[in-house]
C-alpha cells in the first residue's frame, strides 16, 4: 500500500486561500476511507444512498458525489457488482430508477460513517472545545457563500 498524503505547506501564491486544507481533508478522507477497500466517490455514493434514501436517482447521487453522470452509471454498476445497492423502479414515475441500498451496504455504510465521524472527533481533539462553535459557524457562512457564487456562475 502506498504511503499517506503528506500534508506539504502552502506556496506563496495561495496567500489566505483555504484550498491546500482543502486539499489535505480531503487527502486523509480519502485515505481513511482506502482502508474500507472504497474509491472517496464510491463511498460518498454509498453514504449518499444510506442517508438519503429519498434522493438516490442516479442524477441526484451524481450531484452528491460532484461526477458526471456518465461516470455516475460505472459507479452505480460497481455498486451493484458489490452487492451494496441495486437499482429499482422509481415508485411514481416509470421512466426513472431509484438506488436502492441492501443491507450488506447499510452495514458498510454506516461502518465508514462511524469510522469517518471517530477520526474526525479525534483530530478535533487537539482544538480547545471552546472554539468549535466559533469553528462550525465560520465554516458554515464560508461554504453557504460557496454554494451561493457557483448557483449564480454555473
Amino acid at each position: 500500500m502506498t504511503k499517506p498524503f503528506s500534508p506539504v505547506p502552502a506556496e506563496p501564491s495561495f496567500g489566505n486561500s483555504l484550498l491546500p486544507f482543502l486539499r489535505q481533508i480531503v487527502h486523509a478522507y480519502a485515505w481513511r476511507i482506502r482502508h474500507w477497500d472504497l474509491s472517496l466517490e464510491k463511498a460518498v455514493a454509498l453514504i449518499h444512498i444510506h442517508a438519503h434514501p429519498d434522493e438516490s436517482g442516479p442524477a441526484q447521487v451524481a450531484g452528491a458525489c460532484c461526477v458526471p453522470r456518465q461516470t455516475m452509471t460505472s459507479l452505480l454498476d460497481s455498486l451493484e457488482r458489490d452487492g451494496l445497492a441495486r437499482r429499482t423502479p422509481h415508485p411514481s414515475d416509470r421512466r426513472k430508477k431509484i438506488m436502492v441500498i441492501t443491507a450488506k451496504g447499510s452495514r458498510l455504510a454506516k461502518a465508514v460513517l462511524r469510522d469517518l465521524l471517530d477520526v474526525e472527533k479525534a483530530a478535533m481533539n487537539v482544538i480547545e472545545p471552546e472554539l468549535l462553535p466559533k469553528i462550525r459557524s465560520l465554516l458554515e457562512v464560508y461554504t453557504g457563500e460557496l454554494a451561493r457564487l457557483n448557483r449564480s456562475r454555473p
